[in-house]
């Protein structure tokens, strides 16, 4: 009986370890993955300006920004902003009134932006 325990134990560590190294490799991945949406936006001032208009509710996002939002694509624009509002810094952001505005922000861009 206690060869099979220690059996089980054994299998339980491994198993837990395992599962313990893909939460690391996910966060890496998913770590990576938002910095090469950062960089889909960057240079210049449209993380700003998409900032602004989610955060003041001013409709401030120009074309060509709307473009880079688009290109970007809708899973990097939820990610970074999921990202965003988990920080403990925006706690007291309303987050249910930014991803509002950030379904008409990506409604917006996606009828404004010069993509087929």
């Amino acid at each position: 009986m206690a060869e099979a325990t220690n059996q089980f134990s054994s299998k339980a560590i491994a198993a837990a370890f395992c599962f313990a190294i893909m939460g690391i490799i996910l966060t890496e991945g998913q770590e990576n993955f938002l910095t090469e949406c950062r960089k889909k936006l960057a240079p210049g001032h449209c993380g700003w300006q998409i900032g602004n208009e989610l955060y003041t509710g001013n409709a401030t996002v120009d074309q060509q920004c709307c473009s880079r939002l688009v290109d970007m694509g809708e899973k990097c624009h939820k990610e970074l902003l999921k990202n965003y509002l988990s920080s403990p810094d925006h706690a007291n952001v309303n987050a249910t009134e930014v991803w509002r505005r950030s379904d008409i922000l990506w409604s917006r861009c996606s009828k404004i932006s010069a993509h087929p």
